[in-house]
Formats: structure tokens, sequence, C-alpha cells
């Protein structure tokens, strides 16, 4: 059921709410002047203490803090919070240890704790001012990390605390050091709660900056963190973090792999480590309904583009916890003992929409209207939390009951049409259009550019072809290559070929610099035939499905080309080719032989009026032109794409090392640079291990053996 407060917000949206302004929070004082003030008293008496002052001068910009806060002032403890911070300062004064007052510094650091802990509660304001001053006071984070390492829980759980929707404070623990330390305590310590702890400020970091993810990934944890997944805890540790009681070390560690996973440059790395099975076991077996959540959207983000993958599929109860808990967040309230992050659910329930089963799902269970109420509200990072659960309308409107639902929820359309018309994002500009396009909304899309100017210019032909009679008209049309991204190199090849052969093509080469959704419409309606270039990954994009879908609306010829051998298409897909003849191209070296069986099937569908083969001739677009305006990229590998390099690495049967590879921009120079390397044996082998995850030798070796084919 929907909260009583969403369905007023269903009820009374306008196209262009209002919007109030949180109430920013007090600057902090800056440490650099905090010392100017300290050097400039000290200069003028020589028996004032600098460290003392400097002490005195940032305890007491948190003390202010905590007196101009009236929310924060409430907290047990919050009148002492001076004396608190001094007795950190004082526990390691000068970068020495005082290891006499450590208990004291413990119960100081417990307080501290409760402080910040009642400012996240309240949703006070002045938050992230008292975080940043009780992190740049005299003695800095050192005391905290000090007690952390020492042992003491309660000291992870403080640094959590200050990291909490704070990234200048996360990089400023991490840069402490404390991740690189935590990588050789945590898997020896036998304490559960002290396990607990680390792990919980793990989370705090990887949720609460992306910059913190290089520390984590490069002290070696991810695989000892995937362990701890497996771990069937029998004893977990009864102590309270973060609200969360009873919380067990297995959870907490699916935690920071979920907070890992929503940045996907990690994601080749967690794919390789063994990340996505114990996520979905958790997901399918673990009772707390939090931890099966965390893990759902971490497996969702890993490996949500691939339809087909059985470990994406959720049961019913698993998709209400998880709308449940998105409709708590839109509210800001907590559920399950957290207070959870709408744009990161989003990008969970977006891979998951892919799955037509998890579709239906979704939409019986009332997951229209609470996407439509992410889209109302402003939530933190609020176009990430738009674009993502536009993503996921977008994948639910290609099925005909939910573009039903979505067009008669009250306001939403109408939220869709604003957010295309107000945002700065080209991403999400893009992700707007898309689903409005598919709930058959074209003329929104198109009428952004009508009479304007800008579409004419961004299609082949550049627009000239609009006075032309019929019979000239019929000769301009082209044949429209319609494929996903990560087979462009083979079929550009195929339109090399098709122009020898007199034809006027269409392709994509660069996604029209932010056009693409109007080109694309304007090349299918334009179109003698459509070549669809079917693979895995085309079945699975959002651009595809609408691509294709609109040709066999618009009555096109269709010509499915099979671009992966072995390859069944199913669903959506697989009743757009039908019965259709198709033509295998998944040999880029076998094209030529067998594009003249392709060209009987085309006949003169698009070729060229008066052309003989190699005499072909195209108007040209931006970003998408035609044949004879696209230079085919050189077959030496030093000049290859990133996409090239991508397919070379699925034809050495190493396509697992994709993801790695492309998080290194790997292009066809730097793989020339990295056969270079092979001459030192120890060096390439150390570097494919290290910077590529290549765990094995046969791997290495692989790699090393082919390289050398291809530049030797």
């Amino acid at each position: 059921m929907l909260s009583s407060k969403t369905l007023r917000k269903l009820s009374s949206f306008k196209n262009s709410p209002s919007v109030v302004p949180l109430r920013s929070a007090p600057k902090p004082l800056k440490r650099q002047r905090i010392v100017a003030v300290a050097n400039n008293l000290a200069s003028g008496n020589g028996h004032v203490d600098k460290s003392l002052l400097l002490n005195n001068l940032a305890t007491r910009s948190v003390a202010a803090r905590v007196v101009a806060s009236p929310d924060i002032a409430a907290a047990p403890g919050a009148e002492d919070i001076e004396k608190h911070l001094s007795t950190l300062a004082s526990y390691w004064a000068d970068g020495s240890l005082n290891a006499s007052l450590e208990p004291n510094a413990v119960a100081s650091t417990r307080v501290i704790h409760q402080v910040v802990q009642h400012a996240v509660n309240t949703k006070s304001p002045g938050l992230r001012g008292l975080q940043t001053a009780v992190i740049s006071g005299s003695a800095g984070v050192q005391p905290l990390i000090t007690l952390a390492l020492h042992g003491h829980p309660t000291a992870y759980e403080a640094l959590q605390i200050l990291c909490y929707r704070n990234s200048v404070t996360c990089q400023q623990i991490a840069a402490a050091g404390i991740v690189e330390k935590m990588a050789i305590q945590l898997p020896r310590t036998k304490d559960a709660e002290l396990q607990c702890a680390m792990l919980f400020l793990l989370t705090g970091l990887a949720a609460f900056s992306d910059a913190t993810h290089e520390h984590i990934i490069s002290s070696g944890m991810v695989p000892t963190l995937v362990s701890l997944c497996r771990t069937d805890e029998q004893n977990e540790a009864k102590v309270e973090v973060g609200h969360r009681v009873g919380t067990g070390s297995q959870t907490r560690a699916a935690a920071v792999l979920r907070n890992l996973a929503h940045n996907t440059k990690n994601h080749g790395l967690l794919i390789n480590a063994g990340a996505v099975d114990v996520l979905a076991d958790i997901m399918r077996h673990e009772k707390d309904p939090a931890s099966r959540i965390n893990a759902a959207v971490a497996v969702a983000c890993l490996v949500g583009h691939e339809e087909g993958n059985p470990r994406l599929q959720l049961d019913e109860s698993l998709v209400v916890e998880m709308l449940q808990v998105l409709d708590a967040a839109c509210q800001g309230s907590m559920r399950h003992g957290i207070f959870w992050t709408v744009w990161k659910l989003c990008q969970g329930l977006a891979s998951l929409t892919v799955n037509d089963r998890n579709k239906e799902l979704i939409a019986a269970n009332s997951g229209i209207e609470i996407l439509g109420e992410v889209l109302f509200g402003k939530h933190h990072n609020n176009e990430a939390a738009h674009r993502f659960a536009l993503s996921a309308l977008w994948n639910l409107a290609f099925t005909e009951k939910s573009r039903k639902v979505i067009i008669s929820t009250p306001g939403l359309v109408e939220a869709i049409r604003n957010i295309l018309a107000t945002t700065e994002s080209s991403r999400t500009k893009e992700v707007a259009k898309g689903a409005l396009w598919t709930l058959g909304l074209e003329q929104d899309v198109k009428s952004l550019h009508e009479g304007t100017g800008r579409m004419g210019a961004s299609i082949v032909g550049g627009g000239d072809e609009d006075g032309l009679e019929d019979e000239e008209r019929e000769s301009t049309q082209h044949v429209m290559l319609s494929y996903e991204w990560g087979c462009q190199q083979s079929v550009m090849l195929i339109k090399t070929e098709l122009q020898k052969a007199g034809y006027r093509t269409w392709m994509d080469i660069d996604k029209m610099s932010g056009s693409t959704l109007e080109a694309m419409a304007r090349a299918v309606e334009e179109s003698a035939v459509v070549l669809v270039c079917v693979s895995k990954r085309y079945k699975e994009s959002q651009a595809c499905r609408t691509e294709a879908e609109y040709a066999f609306q618009q009555r096109k010829k269709i010509i499915p080309v099979l671009m992966e051998r072995d390859y069944k298409p199913s669903g959506w897909l697989g009743a757009l080719m039908g019965t259709r003849l198709y033509f295998s191209m998944s040999d880029p070296r076998q094209i030529p032989a067998k594009m003249p069986g392709l060209i009987k099937e085309l006949g003169d569908a698009g070729r060229l009026a008066g052309s003989s083969q190699g005499n072909a001739s195209g108007g040209g677009a931006l970003g998408a032109v035609s044949s004879l305006n696209i230079k085919l990229s050189s077959d030496r590998p030093e000049s290859w794409t990133h996409a090239e390099v991508e397919d070379w690495l699925k034809r050495i049967k190493c396509s697992e090392f994709v993801g790695s590879f492309r998080e290194k921009d790997m292009d066809g120079v730097a793989l020339s640079g990295l056969y270079r390397m092979s001459a030192d044996a120890k060096f390439i082998h150390e570097t494919l291990a290290s910077e590529f995850h290549m765990v094995t030798l046969g791997q290495r070796l692989r790699v090393i053996e082919e390289l050398h084919r291809l530049f030797s």
C-alpha cells in the first residue's frame, strides 16, 4: 500500500512544482583559519600553548554548532561535547599516545558518537558542519583511528557516523590509512562484534564516497569480503550498529559489496572474485529482509543487463520488500532499522526490470506508483534517482499492461515531461525520451526539435529530402543497420560491403551527440529496410528494443543478421524474428563471403538509383552518417577502439576480462603498450594479475601468447 503522503503527492502534482530549499548548514570554521588565529595569539605571548589554542578553537566551533542547533543540543551528552573532544586531543597529544587516558577516550568517543547519531536521526541541517568540525579538530581523526585499531568497536562506529552522507570526511578517514590496516586485521580477528564494527565503517566509506573505493580495492579486501559472505554464522554479534541489532558479519560484508557494486568501475573485479554467486545465495536464502534487499540490488547492479540470468529472478515477497523500502526512503523514513538511499534502490530496480518476470511482479505490487513517487520528490543525488527511476519505467513500458498503468497514474506522464524539460543531464534526457517514446508519446520527443532546425541537421540526408518527388524519395531511402554498441566493428564491415554494392546506408556511429532517439526515429521512417543485428546484448538494450519495435510498428522490412554464434533469441526479440530468414555474420572474417546472400535478399531496397557496385553516395549527418562519409577503422591493432579490444578478448576466449580492460581504458594503443611490456616476463605476469585480475597462470599465458600473435 502507498503511504497517505504519496497519495497526496499523486493527486496534487503540478507541472512545475515549487521546491523549498533546505536550510543550509553553517559553514565550518576552516582549520587554516584556526591555525592562523593560534599563530597570531601565540606570537604575542610566549606563555601561550599553541596546540592548546588550536584545540580550544576547534572544539569551541563544535560547541557553537551544538548550541546553534537545538535538535543536536537535545542529544545526551551534547552539553559536554567540548570536554569530550579535549579528552581525545589529550589522548593523542602532539602525535604521541597517552595510554593511561584510553578508557576516558573510549567513553568520550561513545558520547561523540551519540551526539552525531542524534543529528542523523533528527535530520539536523547542522549535521555536515558538525561532522567536519569534529574531524578537523586539533587532534584530527587519528585518536579515533588509534582507538579503533586497539580493538574498540565504538571507535569504528563513531568513524562511520562521521562518514554519513559526507564524502569529504569519508576521504579524510580513508586517506589516514585505516582501510589498509583493516584489510590486515579483518580476516584475523575472531571477535564478531569487532569484525561487524569494521565492516560497518567500510560500508559507510563505500556508500558515501566513490573516492574511497580505490582504497578498498587496492587493499586486496574484496576476496575477504566474498569469503565472509560464504560464512554460515551460528553466533552473530549482538551489537547495535546504526540501529541494526544482531547484524552479523555475513550481512555486513554483503552491504560493503553492494555499495562497491553501484560503481561500474568495480564490476570486473567483483564478478571475477565470485561476488555474484554468494550475493545471489543470500538473496535467495537469508531470512533478514534488509540483507536480502542489499544482496538483490548488488546482483542487479553486477549482472542486471543479462536478461536471461536466473540469478536475477526475484520471488514476490522480495519484490514487495524492495518496494516497501523504496516507498519509505522516498518519505525519508527508516525501514528495517536503516535509512535507505533512493537512487541506489532505483539503480537496482532499473536492472531488475530488464527481466520480463520481474516486470510483472514489480508492476503488480504498485511498483509503477512508487517509481512515480521518486519522480515527484527531491532526494539525495536527485539526478541519479530520477534517471534510474525513469530507466525502470522505460523497461516496464515495454509491456502493454504497464504502459496503461503508467499513462493512467495521475501526474506521472507530466512528471516525465517535466524532468525532460528541466534536467541539465543529457543522460537523463535520453532516458526520459525513451520512456515517453515507448509509452507511445513519440510526438512529445519530436516536438522538442520541430520548428527549431535541429531535427533536420541531425538526420541522414541533412533534411534535404522534403521537396523530393515520390520517385526520387524512393531512390534515397537507405538500409538502416540497427545494432548494439559491442558489435560496432563487425557491423561497420557489413556497412562497407553494402557500400561497395551500391547501397545507401544509415548507421549510428557516435550516439547522435545527444539527439539519439529523434535521429533513430527519422532513420527508421526513411529506411527501405532495417537490418537488425541480433546479439544477446541487443536483446537486453532498452534503446535497441525501442528501435526494433519502432521499425516493426512502421511496417518496415526487417532482416535479422546474427552477430553472435549459437545465440538463440527468445522473448521480444525471438517474437520479432519469428520465421524470418536470417543471415549469420558472427565471424567477421566470413562477412565478405556471406554478403551475396544478404544482397540478394535486399534486392533494390536502399540501392542508389543508377549506381553500380562501388559507386554509392548519400547524405551525411551529425554522428549518424552514410556509408561514404564513414572512414573504416584500420586493421592495425594499434588503431583499435575500446570496442575492438573487447571483441578481441571475446575471440581469444577471455571475455570475462572485458570489464577489467574497460576499467583500465584499454584501446589499441594501450594494448600495444601491454605487448611491449611482455618483454619482461615477470613484469607482464604481475601486471596481468594485479591490474586485470587474471588469477591463473593459464589465463595469463593465453593473453601473452595472443598478444604476440597480434603484434609480432
